[in-house]
């Protein structure tokens, strides 16, 4: 049985629940703190067990080995069984304030949490947190010194206490709002495509002031200004600086030192630097300081420019990285990408991606990638060696997608 342990706490209440703020070693964690389902395995409080519990536990272990400036949001503890005790701890007797004008609330709220060690804790919130503590510790032991903020509520294991704290759980995890994806852009500061996005949106030109921040990653309807969404950049950035087809999201969640980071946003650089020079419309939108209004010029409702789209953007960019990585360079891929149409209104797009009678983008994901082959092997591309597949295969999801029989269907080439 472990240790009794004293720790120093706030009692509060919310609704019915009387709970105590306090913080636990990660040693004590480990020890002391159980997963839902080790106490009742598939039963009672199964509902409690978060999803993706092995899946998440190993990334977290490694955030907390290789992220010195790691951080946890707090825990919240269910306690039954043993008998945890509470002293109040008197403050009417000191020189540093008036006692007497305190508000009612502070007293009886300042005190110390004994665990003897009899209890049972389980985690409500944070399971996945205390699952990576066990693995991390098992590592670097002196991880365990550290300190994690803990609520710790009551619960009895009766049907009542059971419905009563699956009933909390659910409360948690319903109303605990995970950071959209915008913002994630905003403040990651471990991730490097969100630092480059950052900077290329404070430096570059053609995005300074000329972003989107909606937290969709399409465009709202009546933006006449920007280029594309910040949501678009990121995308279309991640899939181009992408190092590898494995284990890129691990290397997202490690800042790397500021001498890599200048060199993804230089590589990031160069690639929109090759993009606008290519283009003379993209060149004319990139000169303008202020771009109030002049973004109707390129995108309206007879559809204007594809790269004007964020759906446009992310296939251009897919489609060259496609062909760099078949083993050519930057510069080719780029001018061969020049040479696809530039119109919405222009085939192969109209029925594609753009609907011409309802004037707007076709966004569904199945047009989208066969928009990303179509260039692709429009261009010169070997769809066997970059997508496993054949013109003839080509033919017919395009042919399926717009309604159309498989002779109807010509794949235009656009390449000498």
């Amino acid at each position: 049985m472990p240790e009794k342990i004293l720790l120093p706490a706030l009692r509060a209440h919310m609704g019915d629940w009387i709970y105590y703020l306090t913080f636990l070693k990660m040693s004590d964690i480990a020890e002391r703190v159980k997963i839902a389902q080790e106490i009742h395995p598939g039963k009672t409080l199964n509902e409690l067990i978060q999803r993706r519990l092995k899946k998440r536990a190993p990334q977290i272990k490694d955030y907390l080995l290789t992220q010195p400036q790691r951080f946890f949001n707090t825990l919240v503890i269910g306690v039954y069984k043993g008998e945890p005790e509470w002293y109040e701890l008197g403050i009417k007797d000191n020189d540093l304030f008036d006692a007497d004008n305190l508000p009612v609330s502070i007293a009886g709220a300042l005190g110390i949490l004994e665990l003897r060690g009899d209890e049972t804790l389980f985690a409500l919130d944070g399971q996945h947190r205390v699952e990576g503590i066990k693995i991390a510790i098992k590592q670097d032991p002196s991880l365990g010194n550290e300190e994690v903020g803990a609520i710790f509520v009551g619960h009895k294991n009766d049907q009542r206490g059971i419905e009563r704290t699956r009933r909390l759980f659910t409360t948690l995890n319903r109303h605990a709002k995970p950071v959209s994806k915008k913002d994630s852009i905003a403040l990651d500061e471990d991730d490097v495509v969100a630092i480059v996005t950052r900077r290329l949106a404070d430096e570059y030109p053609l995005f300074h002031e000329k972003l989107s921040l909606a937290e969709s990653k399409n465009l709202p309807v009546a933006d006449n200004k920007n280029f594309t969404s910040i949501i678009a950049l990121y995308d279309s950035l991640d899939i181009y600086l992408r190092a590898k087809p494995r284990g890129w999201n691990d290397i997202k969640k490690r800042r790397p030192p500021e001498s890599e980071i200048n060199k993804y946003y230089a590589k990031s650089v160069e690639f929109w630097d090759r993009l606008v020079g290519q283009f003379e419309w993209l060149q004319k939108y990139y000169e303008k300081e202020s771009a109030n209004g002049i973004a109707t010029e390129f995108r309206n409702e007879d559809g204007g420019y594809l790269l004007f789209r964020p759906i446009g953007v992310l296939l251009i960019v897919k489609v060259i990285k496609s062909i760099i990585l078949t083993g050519k360079p930057l510069d080719e891929a780029i001018q061969l990408i020049s040479k696809i149409p530039v119109f919405l209104t222009d085939d192969p797009w109209n029925g594609l991606l753009w609907d011409p009678l309802n004037r707007r983008m076709i966004t569904a994901p199945v047009n989208q990638f066969v928009g990303e082959k179509l260039a692709f092997y429009s261009v010169g591309g070997d769809l066997e060696l970059r997508y496993k597949s054949n013109p003839e295969n080509l033919k017919k999801q395009l042919a399926g997608v717009l309604n159309k029989q498989v002779d109807e269907i010509n794949l235009p080439l656009y390449y000498s």
